[in-house]
């Protein structure tokens, strides 16, 4: 009995130690380090959080989709897409519906930038066919409208854009650039103007500033200019190629071609204890599977035992039915009705006190009836049935399978 307990604290020191590097950890460090606009240290810790060796699968698709985006601000659709792809099969078999709809959508926006418009719309139909929620389909439309926008089809741009009217900032963004596209200066103005009430994101921003330009809207120009000067987050993404974040860029790349790093002093040490401990477990086990077999209850003895414990619960005459006053009479009934208990718990050692808990305990009574049947008071039971577990080898809640399997036991 000691060994096995040994056995489990050594498991379970192991585990907590190996999980301070776990795939959670990282992403939450790169989360932090991204928003604090350290991008290649962000992107270090996303591709730790892919390659730890565990069935995290939500935070691992988290992190390919945090790579992907860092990518997409960088204008690398075809690295981001390829990311989006991995965050999709780890929502897969995390079997998230919902991330997987968006994983899926922001392939096919990848798609459309590239201007691969059939593609994107087939995984459009795809992000819906897994989960159709309405916060779902608000983005499938934004990147079924990119597709046509990418597409150059400016006018199918407007059109579904008036189909679905959404008083967003990338809609009006949208309509915004396929105006610009089309050479209507006042109206793509008017729409970038729209952006500027509605958000100061830097993403829709970038693309406003793009469009003032082309436009000769130089005055406005500057203002986004003006405001880029005061947020660091809007300059960064105005230079979006300046070297941190293409060398966070590259680090994604390299971490499509090598999916294996070396693994540190400290983790290796952790890994090699964590098999061990794992190792020992499965002896353990392996070693405890003839018990099991033996323990093994029939069902339809099971069955039998249980339907009449069920009678006797109910019978309001019980102590009359198992003739309670004469102990030689009352282990007649119990092994006639309840498949030899009495014989079998006399075998192991129990006496006539305890064995009277038992048959009570078998046939599935409360405390507060077994306190009524015997005279006694709960606590006083609830300790007798505390040490009769004990004699047995088995925890006090399991008090009743135990005396199940006994039953059942030839």
């Amino acid at each position: 009995m000691r060994i096995k307990w040994y056995i489990v604290w050594l498991f379970l020191v192991v585990s907590i130690a190996a999980g301070a590097t776990d795939a959670e950890t990282y992403y939450r460090q790169g989360r932090e380090l991204r928003e604090a606009n350290q991008p290649v240290a962000a992107m270090e810790a996303f591709i730790a959080a892919t390659r730890v060796p565990s069935d995290e699968y939500s935070y691992k698709g988290r992190s390919f989709s945090n790579m992907a985006t860092m990518c997409r601000m960088g204008e690398r659709h075809a690295l981001a897409y390829t990311l989006y792809e991995k965050s999709a099969e780890q929502f897969a078999k995390a079997n998230d519906s919902l991330a997987y709809a968006y994983a899926l959508n922001n392939m096919a926006w990848e798609q459309a930038v590239m201007g691969h418009k059939d593609t994107a719309m087939v995984l459009i139909k795809d992000a819906l066919a897994a989960c159709a929620t309405e916060e779902v389909k608000e983005k499938i439309k934004e990147s079924q409208i990119a597709a046509y926008l990418y597409a150059e089809e400016y006018d199918s741009v407007l059109m579904a854009t008036q189909i679905y009217p959404m008083e967003s900032a990338y809609f009006a963004i949208l309509r915004a650039q396929a105006f610009t596209f089309l050479e209507q200066k006042d109206s793509a103005v008017f729409y970038a103007q729209q952006v500027l009430e509605m958000t100061d994101n830097p993403r829709y921003l970038d693309d406003v500033y793009y469009i003032l330009v082309h436009c000769d809207s130089a005055a406005n120009a500057d203002a986004i200019r003006a405001l880029a000067s005061t947020r660091s987050d809007l300059q960064q993404t105005l230079e979006r190629n300046n070297a941190e974040w293409i060398e966070a860029m590259l680090l994604a790349e390299k971490s499509l071609i090598s999916t294996k790093s070396p693994m540190k002093w400290g983790q290796l040490i952790v890994f090699t204890l964590l098999c061990l401990a794992a190792f020992a477990l499965v002896a353990y086990l392996l070693l405890g599977l003839h018990k099991t077999a033996e323990s093994a209850v029939d069902p339809l003895a099971l069955n039998a035992l249980e339907e009449r414990c069920v009678l006797l619960r109910r019978s309001a005459q019980v102590r009359t039915d198992l003739q309670w006053y004469d102990y030689h009479l009352f282990s007649k009934a119990c092994n006639t009705q309840l498949s030899g208990i009495v014989r079998k718990l006399e075998q192991r050692g129990l006496s006539e006190r305890e064995i009277r808990i038992c048959v009570l305990v078998l046939i599935g009574f409360s405390y507060a009836e077994m306190a009524d049947i015997l005279y006694r008071a709960e606590n006083g039971i609830g300790k007798d049935k505390y040490m009769i577990a004990k004699h047995l080898g088995v925890r006090a809640k399991d008090l009743r399978n135990e005396l199940q399997r006994i039953a059942c036991d030839e």
